[in-house]
């Protein structure tokens, strides 16, 4: 008896592991983001760009199909902000 309630608790922590571990279009976008970053900064070496930019391609019209189109028309406007107004942190100018 002892070890079917064994087998039963395993069975739902292995279900609730499955439930919870996920993507979504957040986790995506910031794929996206890192990329973006990655690559601004020279992290990624010449042969590699076309995969990479491949990728980013495909994760950026991923998010963008599968977003609703209010949230879609704010985080352009967002994305549009922090692009603007995000400070990297890569200037390493002294005054």
């Amino acid at each position: 008896m002892t070890e079917d309630n064994q087998a039963d608790t395993t069975n739902q922590d292995q279900e609730l592991v499955q439930t919870t571990i996920g993507l979504g279009l957040g986790d995506l976008a910031l794929m996206a983001n890192i990329i973006q970053v990655t690559s601004e900064r020279g992290a990624i070496k010449a042969n590699e760009m076309q995969v990479v930019g491949a990728l980013y391609t495909k994760l950026v019209s991923f998010v963008n199909a599968n977003t609703p189109a209010a949230a879609t028309e704010a985080n352009e406007e967002d994305q549009t902000d922090a692009d603007n107004d995000v400070d990297l942190g890569t200037d390493t100018e002294e005054e």
